[in-house]
Formats: C-alpha cells, structure tokens, sequence
C-alpha cells in the first residue's frame, strides 16, 4: 500500500495529508487550555488524531465518560498505535479511580488490557513501560497485578530510562513496606535524570510518610528547575496546596504554569480552579471568583469550576 503511493500525483497526496491532519489552530488552542475552542475546531473530525486530541481535552477538563468514549473511537481508528493505546488505559484508570469499588474492579481488565497492547505495540514506550509496572504494582494479583511482572519491567526499563526503572523499583518496594529502598531508589531516580518529575515523585513519597518539611523541599524544588512550567510546576503546586506549605509559592507556581503554552493539552481549566480555592481559602473571594471565571471561560461545562463558581 505505501509503495503504490509513491506513484500518486503530488496535488492528491497534499490533500490527502490535510484531511487527515488536526487543525492547527485547534492544536494550538489545546496547547494554551482552550477546551471548548479545540472541540470546535475538531467537531466534525473524525480521524484517529482528532479522536485522540478530544480524548485529551475532555480528560483535562474531567469528563471521563467523554474521554474514554473518544480514546476508544480514536484506538478503533488506529489499532496498532502505542500512544493511543496507552491513552485509553489512563482514562480507563482515571474512570476507575473516581467510581465506585464494584465499578473499579469491573475495569481493571480494560486498564490492564490496554495497557499490555501499548506495549505489546512498542516495546520502546517508555511511558507504557512505565505505567504498565505501576499497574503490576498496585493491582492485586487476581487483577492481573503482582510485583514479579514489574520487576521483568525494570529490566526492560533500564537500557531505556534509567531514572524510570529506579522509579518503578521505588514503587516495588513501598509495596514490599520496605521505605528505605524506596527512598533510596526514588533518589536513585533523581540521580539519573535530575527532572522535575523525580522531584515530584519523590515529594509524593514524603508527602505519603507525613514528612511534610522534606515532602515541601521536593515539591519546591521540582517547581524551581521545571524550566518549562508545565505539568511538573502544575504536580509541585498541586502538592504544597495540599499539605497547606509555601501557599505563596504554590500560587506562583500557577500562575507561571498558566502563562507558559504547553507541549501537550493544557489543563489551564483545572489549574484556574486549583488557584481560585486557594485564594478562597486566604480570604481573596473577589480574585477566586475571577479564577472561576477564568476556568468557565476555557471550558464552559467544567463542573468544578460550576460549582465553585456557585458557592
């Protein structure tokens, strides 16, 4: 099939191309957090890319039923694509976290399927790599789950990223209740890859062992190299707000997040309302209210925003 292509004319190839290409102001307009603007741009596509790209923007503003109804669309579109594969476990797993437990379990095999096809698909994703061994991790074995198949995935990882298969061995250990291993490879982690994301990986850890004064520094100092102000900044700032640490800094955070276009689909909607219930807890209802606003503005069905701009 792609050797007889090499014998269409140019004038038909340019066409085909930009049909199935995404608009780019609808790439552009996710990249900056415009949800509703993206949707319109894409409404009446529907290749695999356009099925894609709305997955991401319903999941970023929460619509999880949405999400995994356009993640499914988009892998029926493109079977053998890793990245839209691994997609559709995500929001399988997003779905699950947030229902109920009987729906959760019903789930699982959906999450683990797709999450073995995405590799199955590209041995070389390290995203799936990754996320796959954390599934193993957490899911119970008559799930699927269990730690000898995430340690065959740190194998895989290490020629690949280091820094993910001391994270993924981190992950090993907490569950074997060994936290001096786990810290030890979330450092190790850190080491190899000195990202912001380590640091949040590793601020999540403390955060979840109650040593708030090292689980601050972490997400501190993910916040101070993340050079790029994305979702590493959004993850740091997340994570102080919860602990009720560096709210100054935490609001900052956000703020750079919220003024950086993104590499990938911006979740400006959620930060708007992360940022408003900061400031509402500080007292600032006029300027909590403008975040709301701001949040309805880049996706007018964004419930939480909904609400919080109700109360």
């Amino acid at each position: 099939m792609k050797r007889s292509l090499q014998f269409v004319a140019p004038i038909l190839l340019a066409s085909l191309h930009a049909t199935a290409q995404v608009p780019a102001s609808a790439k552009t307009d996710a990249h900056n957090g415009r949800v509703d603007s993206a949707l319109a741009a894409i409404a009446n596509a529907k290749s695999a890319d356009a099925q894609y790209l709305r997955c991401e923007l319903y999941s970023s503003i929460e619509n999880r039923d949405q999400a995994i109804q356009a993640c499914e669309a988009a892998t029926a579109a493109a079977p053998n694509n890793s990245l839209y594969q691994l997609e559709l476990a995500r929001v399988y797993g997003d779905k699950a976290d947030h229902s109920g437990a009987f729906t959760g379990m019903r789930m699982v095999g959906k999450i683990r399927g797709s999450f073995e096809r995405a590799v199955q698909l590209d041995g070389s994703n390290i995203e799936a790599l990754s996320d796959l061994g954390q599934f193993y991790v957490e899911a119970p074995g008559i799930a699927g789950g269990g730690t000898d198949k995430a340690k065959d995935l740190v194998t895989k990882l290490q020629p690949l990223s280091p820094a993910r298969a001391h994270r993924l061995s981190a992950m090993i250990a907490t569950k074997s209740h060994d936290d001096a291993m786990a810290e030890t490879e979330y450092k190790a982690a850190l080491a190899a890859g000195h990202t912001p994301e380590a640091w949040v990986d590793l601020a999540r850890f403390y955060r979840n062992r109650k040593q708030y004064d090292a689980a601050e520094n972490a997400a501190r100092s993910a916040i101070q190299i993340d050079k790029a102000h994305g979702p590493d900044t959004f993850d740091g700032a997340k994570l102080l707000l919860q602990m009720h640490r560096s709210v100054p800094v935490a609001q900052a955070a956000l703020r750079s997040y919220l003024a950086t276009p993104q590499e990938h689909v911006a979740a400006y909607a959620q930060a708007h309302v992360q940022l408003g219930d900061s400031l509402k807890e500080s007292g600032d209802t006029d300027s909590a209210q403008k975040e709301y606003a701001a949040a309805l503005a880049l996706a007018h069905d964004y419930e939480p925003a909904r609400k919080a701009a109700g109360k």
